[in-house]
């Protein structure tokens, strides 16, 4: 084992180990430190045995052929080409070259293979297409569990009299805490995967795994209490007359009642304020109140919808005839890690099964900053 791999599997140890109790973390800081530094060293080292090796390849052999560089000097991460190659073809049982073998023990660990960076921000891009919310809120990609402080409230600005002495404002910060809850979904295909190239291989399991862990996620953002999972905007706050509007059973929406929702948010969310409600609350409860003639309340440009000029977010995980506005970014989410995909062969039904697992928390950082519309059941 290469020194630059000891190294890259005593950080991935490390990351197991601040989340341990009474970790001493600022000598894992320290250690974290100096291991960096060690491993850009060598990699700096690497990098000038390759511009040696370059300058010697540019002049011509006897053939005119340049020098190729050995394939035992080469150094591999989990961006390069062979070890995304290696990562899939592990995953399906498929024999790795030599090449490969290397490339695949430079993103090994004691908790196994690290998903390729290719294959990361594939599955981060597609979360984000099934849970759009994640592209709104507060996105964090912290290692284990995170404390983070948000704005709460802003003191205005004053007049300062000249040489007299200048008192702090007043600003107050929210300090939320993000653990990690293990959203998973397993996928099981025949055998013949094994026949399938990387390039198709990589996109069916992104497209499986992105749609389900991302939809479970989007749940989660809408509608989750906080309690044995992330919390949603739902759980954002008690709802009351001071947040929230509500249209008895046997009324319809009315354009004061949007009107009125909109006056119980504070002006300080205005500038990110957001509605989120289903496609068929919108075409249900708000369109029929347009009317063209006398109003403007719901407008569209292209595909986008805007009602008394805030953007309208479409979601199906909002309950019918319910909606919300608010400031969105005061939610705040952190993926602690990639997600983790394993494998395993089911020799009775002679498939393969890969589970994706993602660590996600999300809490509410300011229940003010939303407000919420509903009808009522009763």
């Amino acid at each position: 084992m290469t020194r630059l791999q000891e190294i890259e599997q005593r950080l991935s140890a490390i990351r197991e180990e601040m989340n341990a109790e009474g970790a001493n973390l600022d000598a894992l800081n320290n250690e974290v430190d100096s291991l960096i530094s060690e491993r850009n060293a060598i990699r700096t080292e690497v990098e000038k045995r390759k511009g040696i090796l370059n300058k010697i390849g540019s002049g011509a052999l006897g053939n005119g052929e340049p020098i190729a560089q050995p394939e035992e000097q080469r150094s591999f991460d989990v961006s390069s080409p062979e070890y995304r190659s290696a990562f899939f073809k592990k995953l399906r049982r498929i024999e790795l070259t030599e090449t490969e073998k290397r490339a695949f023990s430079s993103g090994a660990s004691s908790a196994g293979a690290v998903i390729p960076t290719q294959t990361a921000n594939e599955i981060i891009k597609k979360l984000k297409q099934h849970a759009p919310l994640l592209g709104e809120i507060t996105l964090l990609q912290v290692a284990g569990n995170v404390k983070f402080a948000i704005e709460n409230a802003k003191a205005d600005a004053a007049i300062h009299t000249e040489n007299a002495t200048i008192t702090a404002g007043t600003d107050t910060f929210t300090t939320v805490t993000l653990g990690g809850y293990e959203i998973v979904k397993l996928v099981q295909i025949s055998d013949t995967v094994s026949t399938m190239s990387i390039d198709a291989f990589e996109s069916w399991l992104t497209d499986m795994l992105a749609e389900k862990i991302g939809e479970k996620i989007g749940v989660c953002l809408v509608n989750g209490t906080g309690t044995s999972e992330p919390a949603g905007v739902a759980s954002a706050a008690t709802w009351g007359d001071t947040n929230s509007i509500t249209v008895t059973k046997a009324d319809s929406l009315t354009a004061a009642n949007v009107q009125a929702l909109i006056g119980l948010l504070d002006g300080v969310y205005d500038a990110n304020a957001k509605f989120l409600m289903s496609k068929k609350t919108l075409f249900t409860d708000f369109m029929p109140l347009q009317d063209n003639s006398k109003n403007s309340i719901v407008t569209v440009e292209g595909k986008d919808y805007f009602v008394y000029g805030y953007p309208v977010m479409l979601e199906s995980n909002v309950a019918i005839h319910e909606a919300y506005l608010g400031d969105f970014k005061k939610i705040v989410g952190n993926l602690s890690e990639d997600i983790v995909v394993k494998s395993d062969f089911d020799i009775d039904t002679n498939s393969n099964k890969f589970l994706g697992v993602a660590l996600f928390d999300s809490k509410v950082a300011d229940s003010d900053a939303f407000v919420k519309l509903a009808k009522a059941a009763t």
